[in-house]
């Protein structure tokens, strides 16, 4: 009856433990060191599908947004060494990069509407209310676009230079997993819009002959 509760509430792998825990049961659903020899086959689907996507950006997160992994195509856009920081809290963190973010306003709104819908999800998470925390205090003042700038969903556009890099993102994650770690995990890819942003990545692909 507590899985089934959980179900219907869409509620994460992680709260369906914390509502048998609630209730005085064992949690349901294991959960596995990212870094051990369980998970070390998925990371490397994980692994194989980020080099793969290149030239194109593309990371993998887990679900408080910190990098877990990211090819070198992210370098590009972002800077080196990506891997281990919080891709939400960096963002909010540094005016640059908002500056640096044509699209910032639709983007910044469309990134506190996904916290909040994740914090539905887990409510107990004090991280994610702390990232939802931070975003509402750097959106203070700053209105809701009425309708995505020129597409059919918000995804962030760069100016690099004189560059504008204009993006898609498309999000995939394991199917139907029974592990919290894996359940938690997303891979974010990011692919060019228009040709201009498809010359910029090319220009950048360092394994480029």
């Amino acid at each position: 009856m507590v899985l089934r509760l959980a179900e219907a509430l869409g509620a994460s792998l992680r709260e369906a433990n914390d509502l048998l825990h609630a209730a005085g049961l064992p949690a349901a659903y294991q959960q596995a060191e990212l870094t051990g020899q369980d998970l070390a086959p998925y990371l490397a689907a994980i692994e194989r599908l980020l080099a793969a996507h290149e030239p194109y950006p593309a990371m993998a997160l887990d679900a408080r947004y910190t990098v877990v992994a990211a090819n070198q195509a992210c370098a590009a856009l972002f800077g080196p060494q990506l891997a281990g920081r919080n891709f939400v809290r960096d963002a909010l963190a540094d005016p640059a990069i908002a500056e640096a973010v044509v699209n910032w306003p639709e983007v910044a709104w469309a990134g506190l509407d996904r916290l909040r819908q994740d914090a539905r999800r887990s409510p107990s998470d004090p991280e994610l209310r702390s990232l939802i925390a931070l975003a509402e205090a750097a959106l203070e003042g700053i209105s809701r676009p009425s309708q995505p700038d020129g597409g059919f969903m918000v995804c962030p556009w760069f100016r690099i230079g004189e560059t504008v890099v204009r993006t898609i993102v498309m999000t995939a994650r394991f199917d139907h997993p029974a592990e919290l770690t894996l359940d938690e995990l997303r891979v974010e890819l990011m692919y060019p819009l228009d040709d201009a942003a498809e010359r910029f990545f090319r220009a950048h692909n360092i394994h480029a002959s």
